[in-house]
């Protein structure tokens, strides 16, 4: 209900539908296939191929694998000792980021950022910063949360394996890009070399249309139902985002609605002067 105050689109994964907006900067087997080798129970270790040139095949490791739908058996796989990589999702659109899921295959990584896009990738500013050891992979980011949400962070990640790991962060974008940049410690064994790459099982990128408190709902793109980019305005509001008063309803200024408060926009008194 918009009438009390801020309303909100549900959440859905933005992920679904845009596959073929995810890119990934390094990816295992596009070239030939590549043996990789992992630990595998009590100082043994099992090794697999990667070949992505069939990106169907069983032995691919895309990108797009990472899509909730793809299956239980599917993840993405960059190729071995490659750092940094990038992960990036182009939007194309304002949208809201409400949490980010990160579940990884293998060695998680020891630091990684997350960064947003408001101008469809001509700049970045990173949101979170995430590491083992803060002070040694970002020493001039601070550790302590800010006040503000504009400010970023470092955030240190707890020394067990937690998958997936959720990124509670909500901020409008146009774009996504997860930045791993330090990959993820081995176990050392004897007369063994196993491999060190980073590889993602799922990607959930949970969020709406960007509607700054003013609709519940968002609207689908004429050539698709799947995608949701557009608002349905409330508030007399108007725009893809809500992002202005409708016409004839500048009576007061603009404002994103609040808790409580739908800082509508009114409509414009009219009044007609006569000379006697």
């Amino acid at each position: 209900d918009c009438s009390w105050g801020a309303c909100y689109p549900p959440t859905d994964d933005l992920l679904l539908g845009r596959a073929h907006q995810l890119q990934a900067s390094s990816t295992c087997g596009l070239t030939g296939s590549e043996v990789f080798c992992t630990p595998y129970q009590q100082r043994k270790m099992k090794c697999c191929p990667c070949d992505s040139r069939n990106p169907n095949s069983q032995l691919a490791h895309t990108v797009q694998d990472v899509v909730s739908t793809s299956g239980p058996d599917r993840w993405w796989q960059s190729k071995k000792e490659m750092s940094p990589v990038t992960l990036q999702l182009n939007l194309n659109n304002l949208f809201q980021l409400d949490n980010l899921v990160l579940n990884f295959k293998g060695p998680r990584p020891s630091a990684l950022v997350i960064e947003r896009t408001l101008d469809n990738g001509k700049t970045w500013q990173p949101t979170l910063y995430m590491a083992t050891d803060c002070q040694r992979a970002f020493p001039s980011v601070p550790t302590r949360v800010p006040l503000a949400m504009d400010q970023t962070y470092c955030y240190t990640l707890p020394p067990t394996d937690t998958n997936p790991y959720k990124d509670h962060t909500v901020s409008g974008l146009t774009g996504l890009r997860v930045r791993f940049t330090e990959l993820g410690d081995v176990p050392h064994l004897p007369g063994r070399s196993l491999s060190r790459f980073y590889a993602l099982k799922e990607m959930k990128v949970m969020g709406s249309c960007m509607c700054h408190g003013h609709a519940n709902r968002c609207l689908p793109q004429e050539y698709s139902s799947n995608l949701l980019p557009s608002c349905d305005c409330q508030h007399n509001t108007a725009g893809v985002n809500c992002e202005r008063c409708a016409d004839l309803y500048n009576d007061v200024p603009w404002r994103p609605a609040e808790e409580g408060y739908t800082h509508a926009c009114k409509r414009r008194t009219c009044y007609t002067l006569f000379n006697l």
